[in-house]
């Protein structure tokens, strides 16, 4: 995350990062995963400098939450998060999600909802969240791939559960298709590049200024 720039209040591009979470099984060949390299080529076309990360779900072994919050809110914190029998994958995920700027998600649908495997992923990000909405002015955007119905209801529930951690959506923040291979959905492909391309502006607008701060929270 550029915190120089936004420290001397001159927004820049120059640090920006992006975490690229593909969570189709079939990694580089899934369809979410190849409508999401869309959006990731219209969002590098329109800031060449952002630096982008991938990261393969079902490469790293992510446990599902304990609901340490439900027993005692201020149990719920990284460290706990990560430790013990939690010590998996999500340490260093939850680094590389603290240091980017943009989060893109490419999933498909199982049974009309997100994958298992994605929603651990997201449930073990609540600590991040309990701690001091440590995800407060990330952008977000979402390329989804079901083979039948069921791709708004996970748009839908990503995007509730991102932004009520603060995170931050541009218009038209998702695109999906029901097409093998995605390429053939011209439509995916528009909402694809428009999306890359309302991120890079997002960013842009964000600011300097943590406007988008939860009332009361602290500096």
């Amino acid at each position: 995350m550029p915190q120089e720039s936004r420290k001397s209040g001159k927004p820049s591009s120059s640090g920006w990062t992006a975490l690229a979470l593909a969570a189709s099984p079939r990694r580089e060949e899934g369809a979410s995963t190849l409508l999401l390299r869309h959006v990731v080529q219209a969002l590098k076309e329109a800031v060449p400098e952002i630096q982008v990360s991938w990261v393969y779900l079902h490469d790293l072994p992510i446990q599902p939450c304990q609901g340490f919050y439900s027993e005692d809110p201020s149990l719920c914190e990284p460290r706990r998060c990560t430790s013990g029998q939690l010590a998996d994958g999500m340490a260093g995920l939850h680094q590389k999600v603290l240091w980017s700027d943009v989060l893109l998600i490419g999933t498909p649908v199982y049974w009309y909802g997100i994958p298992g495997h994605l929603k651990n992923f997201l449930d073990r990000l609540t600590s991040l969240e309990n701690v001091g909405k440590l995800l407060d002015g990330k952008v977000a955007g979402f390329a989804v791939a079901a083979k039948e119905d069921g791709a708004s209801a996970v748009i839908r529930d990503l995007m509730l559960i991102l932004n009520d951690m603060g995170v931050l959506m541009p218009p038209y923040a998702f695109t999906y298709t029901t097409t093998r291979p995605p390429e053939k959905d011209l439509w995916a492909l528009r909402y694809a590049r428009q999306l890359g391309q309302n991120i890079a502006r997002l960013l842009a607008l964000r600011g300097t200024e943590p406007w988008w701060r939860f009332p009361g929270e602290s500096e």
